[in-house]
């Protein structure tokens, strides 16, 4: 089935749609029913304590994995239903673990981007070229076209990762943990990039975060589960409460506001 909405309707239907979604593996129940919507062009963070569903939530609204119960839609449609083409043109996903690229330049792999646009046989276009081009330039890597991608640093090959997704001309952004192998100036580096290409591209994102400092930072909504179950949502700042905190990680949580921007800062009691 062919899966395209007209651009005039984007901004007004949801991302993603869950209703009572569920997933087990085995005689283990990981999520037992969600149901929320997912808006666009917003930043979504996924953050509780290990365990509680986010790698799982987020494989399936990539559809490696089937939800077991539930209804999952992505823009109105069924998710099972989406065309694979049109859905890898809609949607990238960014594993917690990115595969080796040995061997490869940045462009090289950045122009793996435009796979799901032309395919195996698919010849490569001068559009195809515009869009890793214009991918390397919103990463800042437009100088590193010619790098070897395992010469990097960690932090700037998480940004080629980033420069292949946006080469998908994608709607949405699915990022599993990607600052977990990071020190905590590229985390900062990675998470404002992300934030700001979402406001000029108008993209809609959901990040895996463990650090709820982070995630406070750059999410415009954060989702905060436990036990495979939707515990609390909302803007940062209804979620940065020392009650909710503390029934999210089952610790003493307080907080405070950062002195230059008022923001609500968590630290552990």
């Amino acid at each position: 089935m062919t899966s395209r909405i007209d651009s005039a309707d984007v901004s007004t239907v949801p991302l993603y749609e869950l209703e009572g979604v569920g997933f087990s593996a085995g005689s283990r129940t990981i999520l037992p029913g969600l149901t929320l919507s997912i808006a666009p062009a917003r930043i979504h963070g996924l953050v509780g304590p290990n365990g509680s569903g986010k790698s799982t939530l987020i494989r399936m609204l990539a559809r490696q994995l089937d939800p077991t119960g539930g209804r999952l839609c992505f823009m109105g449609q069924d998710i099972r239903s989406w065309n694979p083409g049109d859905f890898a043109r809609s949607v990238a996903y960014m594993p917690q673990f990115t595969p080796p690229a040995e061997g490869m330049t940045v462009t090289e792999l950045v122009a793996l981007g435009r796979f799901p646009w032309h395919g195996a046989l698919g010849r490569f276009t001068a559009r195809d070229r515009l869009k890793v081009d214009e991918a390397l330039a919103d990463t800042g890597l437009a100088g590193f076209r010619d790098r070897l991608v395992d010469r990097l640093s960690g932090g700037e090959r998480q940004r080629v990762w980033l420069a292949m997704m946006l080469a998908q001309d994608t709607r949405c952004l699915l990022l599993d943990e990607p600052t977990s192998a990071l020190d905590v100036a590229h985390q900062a580096e990675m998470l404002s990039l992300v934030r700001r290409l979402s406001r000029s591209r108008g993209l809609g994102a959901v990040v895996v975060l463990h650090d709820i400092n982070m995630a406070a930072a750059i999410c415009d909504d954060i989702l905060a589960l436990r036990d495979g179950a939707l515990m609390a949502r909302g803007a940062p700042e209804a979620i940065m409460k020392s009650a909710v905190l503390e029934e999210l990680y089952g610790l003493r949580m307080g907080i405070f506001p950062h002195p230059g921007t008022g923001r609500p800062i968590a630290y552990v009691e």
